[in-house]
């Protein structure tokens, strides 16, 4: 009997979550390739069926990979999309062309993927997505696929690709309880996407990380593009609808339009244009043309997305201390002198202190709420230390200041925490709900439900 789309969804999420396990095992990490290229060769390879951009980062990586998609999807190549893990639905993470992948397109999918996923022993949850994405990219006849590294870089299972081009987005401090406690640790972590004679286009880095991604480049006998260095991309104005920046090689820049608002987002879209260079190089038919309107056109949603305009609602998915300072930049250049308030829930193995003396700097109000997740921080605990630090400040530079007179609650469900939020915060000011995906996930679906706001609802580019 076939599958319904439920039992197919269940069937993925019977599988072990490795990053759960290793976080009760004191940061035990368990995995590796081995499992994952069994079964990709019971499959018959399907990784090795098309050619891929592999991106691997901190922060920054689905923007970049969104970019890079949009542009191949203009260029007329039938684009897989492979990212992790999603803002709303379970199939976003697997898309052609945009599309997420249909209910009924993955019922089928798994159905016939049990069988040589019964004989693979200690299979997780990430590695069947992971295969299944290859293999369904492979059964659709797709001619390229971006494939998004889901944790570090080394021993992800989508490190059996054979890319055309290696990404390296903007590394910085995440997962050190997996990853390594420095940058230079985890930059090595992420570097290991880089193959043998394979182009490198990375972001620009601290002097640790890149030290690590240029010893790689020479180990492996590849060239390397720097955004910064050997690309340059010089903002000209940034506002909600997007950005206008310059950019090229040095001597040759030329005017783009970038369609995901955030300063931070020129960086990304740079490292993008880099990337597609550099496939455009190695034989990929993507035009320069191609490469305008996916910047252009590119649509990747719970990363500085606006949802209402007055009061200004913004949700973001910004979850370390080095994401959440882009964000409140950010924020400060398009905010201005509006009151910002934050709807803030992180993950409890998360730099929680560092994101909340971020967050502390900028709001006037900020509401603390958590998901249903096992990793969650709770509400409380959030508050918590957030009066800690509030009054830490306030000890040290007097009750004048500003961050020490801020307004703290919290609620246990996001529901109310932005219900909460809609309800204090008047017309003409601002509201920035963030601290994870899952967080700007739920409270998307909740504002999605009201009907209000939002014009782009539909899974397509």
């Amino acid at each position: 009997m076939p599958l319904t789309y439920q039992q197919a969804l269940d069937y993925i999420h019977s599988f072990d979550d490795p990053y759960l396990a290793a976080m009760r095992d004191h940061g035990k990490q368990t995995w590796g390739l081995a499992t994952v290229e069994a079964l990709l060769e019971s499959l018959g390879d399907p990784h090795l069926a098309y050619p891929t951009i592999h991106v691997a980062g901190t922060k920054g990586k689905g923007s970049t990979a969104a970019f890079i998609a949009h542009a191949l999807v203009e260029s007329g190549l039938k684009t897989g999309l492979y990212s992790s893990p999603h803002l709303q639905d379970w199939r976003e993470r697997i898309q052609i062309d945009g599309e997420w992948i249909p209910e009924s397109a993955l019922a089928d999918l798994v159905g016939g993927f049990h069988p040589h996923a019964a004989r693979i022993p200690d299979l997780s949850a990430f590695e069947a997505a992971t295969a299944l994405a290859f293999w369904y990219f492979a059964r659709e006849d797709c001619d390229v696929a971006v494939i998004e590294v889901g944790l570090g870089g080394r021993l992800d299972a989508t490190s059996v690709v054979k890319p055309l081009v290696s990404v390296i987005t903007s590394l910085s401090l995440d997962h050190t309880q997996l990853l390594g406690t420095t940058l230079a640790e985890i930059a090595v972590e992420k570097v290991a996407i880089i193959k043998p004679g394979t182009p490198v286009v990375s972001a620009p880095q601290f002097p640790e990380a890149l030290d690590v991604i240029e010893k790689r480049v020479v180990e492996m006998g590849s060239s390397l593009v720097l955004v910064g260095r050997d690309w340059l991309a010089e903002p000209v104005a940034s506002t909600f609808e997007g950005s206008e920046v310059l950019m090229g090689e040095l001597g040759r820049l030329e005017a783009y339009n970038i369609g995901l608002p955030g300063a931070f987002q020129i960086e990304n879209a740079a490292v993008a244009a880099a990337a597609l260079r550099e496939a455009q190089r190695a034989g990929l038919a993507v035009t320069t043309k191609d490469i305008r309107a996916g910047l252009l056109r590119a649509w990747w949603p719970g990363r500085f997305e606006k949802i209402f305009d007055d009061p200004l609602v913004i949700l973001d998915s910004a979850h370390n201390p080095y994401s959440v300072k882009k964000l409140v930049e950010a924020l400060k250049a398009l905010v201005g002198e509006r009151s910002l308030t934050f709807v803030f829930g992180c993950m409890v193995d998360k730099d929680v202190e560092g994101m909340l003396r971020a967050i502390l700097s900028v709001a006037h109000r900020v509401i603390f709420t958590q998901v249903s997740l096992e990793r969650a921080a709770s509400a409380q605990d959030l508050l918590a230390k957030a009066t800690e630090i509030a009054a830490a400040v306030r000890r040290a530079e007097g009750d004048t200041t500003r961050s020490a007179q801020i307004e703290l609650s919290a609620f246990p469900t996001i529901a109310e925490a932005v219900t909460y939020a809609l309800g204090q915060v008047s017309l003409g000011n601002a509201i920035c709900i963030a601290g994870s995906l899952a967080v700007a996930g739920e409270a998307r679906t909740m504002l999605l439900a009201q009907n209000r706001g939002i014009v782009r609802l539909s899974s397509t580019v």
